[in-house]
């Protein structure tokens, strides 16, 4: 696994979202760790210990529940419109795990990930010639008062 991935196993296993999941590989390492993951694709098949989901992320097909995901990983696969809602399905405490290629027609870079995940704690991040990653912690909001 590459290095950005490995910081996940370090986490509390929950509930994650694998999207643009491909093969599953990343899916079954998580779920391997104790993750309930679900896993979408356009053509995924069947992964054991996994619940797949076949939907087309581009024509938005699935839609991603507000708040109901402990981590969602979208490695290699770069679509801008699903940041905002991949944020919104985060819990407050999950972590968001991105990475895309910076060259190409579906290119990307880590400035497009920290601008659309801004206030949320690096866990690691990095860009180099061929792909950008972010890890990050969307950290739970004081709701005190300072009266």
């Amino acid at each position: 696994m590459p290095e950005p991935i490995d910081r996940l196993s370090g986490l509390t296993p929950g509930q994650a979202l694998d999207l643009a999941a491909g093969s599953g590989r990343y899916s079954v390492w998580l779920a391997e760790r104790g993750w309930e993951v679900t896993a979408v694709d356009i053509a995924i098949g069947e992964i054991p210990g996994v619940r797949t989901i076949r939907a087309d992320l581009y024509k938005h097909e699935y839609r991603i529940v507000p708040d109901s995901w402990d981590l969602i990983l979208c490695w290699l696969y770069w679509q801008p419109d699903l940041l905002q809602e991949i944020a919104r399905g985060v819990r407050h405490g999950g972590v968001v795990a991105l990475a895309g290629k910076t060259r190409g027609r579906f290119a990307t870079s880590l400035a497009n990930y920290r601008g659309a995940f801004r206030g949320w704690r690096e866990i690691a991040s990095g860009e180099d010639e061929t792909r950008a990653f972010l890890v990050a912690r969307k950290e739970l909001v004081d709701q005190t008062n300072d009266l």
